[in-house]
């Protein structure tokens, strides 16, 4: 094809997905027959200091003579990049002018590694690392733990953590209770992916 789409446009639908429109290109210009127009996208960066990204090229396909389509599986709080072509059935045609746009703040995946000590029967002792994809700014942890006891279960107790905090004592009710936990990270948007983890039953001496 000698031609290229004009006047791309994005529309942000959420924080993994944008709606893009373009005009299509003249039949004449193709030299063939249209097979499909196609985004190419990477992500650019981060909006997160220091997040390695990697920079890899994607595209989608939109098979056919139209002139809209749907971009998904983006990362959340990031800046990508994306230039549109035509391709006929010899390749691609000439690309577009290159367009930026930022993705906006989603919810993280689950905090990882939780780890539970036992250093005696009054305490227990959690510790945890970040979520491996933060999707925006950790505003905090929020963490809520339960007693039980065979199939007998004690009141849910939520603690809301601040973000840079990841270690959590805890203060038994009793020696015999076993304790479930339930972690997820927050950004402004909502809480992310929960770890649950439960604590292991003490050995009697």
């Amino acid at each position: 094809p000698k031609a290229a789409p004009t006047d791309v446009r994005i529309r942000v639908i959420n924080s993994t997905a944008i709606a893009l429109t373009w005009t299509r290109v003249h039949l004449d210009t193709i030299q063939g027959q249209l097979k499909e127009y196609r985004a190419y996208f990477w992500r650019d960066s981060s909006l997160l200091k220091n997040l390695w990204v990697s920079r890899r090229r994607q595209f989608v396909s939109f098979p056919g003579d139209r002139n809209r389509g749907v971009v998904s599986r983006l990362f959340p709080y990031s800046n990508y990049k994306l230039e549109m072509v035509v391709t006929n059935g010899r390749g691609d045609g000439p690309r577009s002018e290159m367009k930026e746009f930022p993705t906006p703040e989603g919810v993280p995946s689950s905090p990882r590694y939780l780890r539970i000590r036992q250093p005696n029967l009054e305490i227990i002792n959690l510790e945890w690392d970040h979520p491996e994809h933060p999707n925006g700014v950790i505003t905090g942890y929020t963490l809520r733990y339960q007693p039980f006891n065979g199939s007998r279960t004690g009141r849910t107790v939520v603690e809301n953590l601040s973000p840079n905090q990841t270690r959590f004592t805890l203060q038994r009710s009793d020696p015999i209770s076993r304790y479930r936990f339930v972690l997820r990270a927050r950004t402004q948007v909502g809480e992310g992916e929960a770890l649950v983890e439960e604590s292991p039953a003490l050995l009697d001496e």
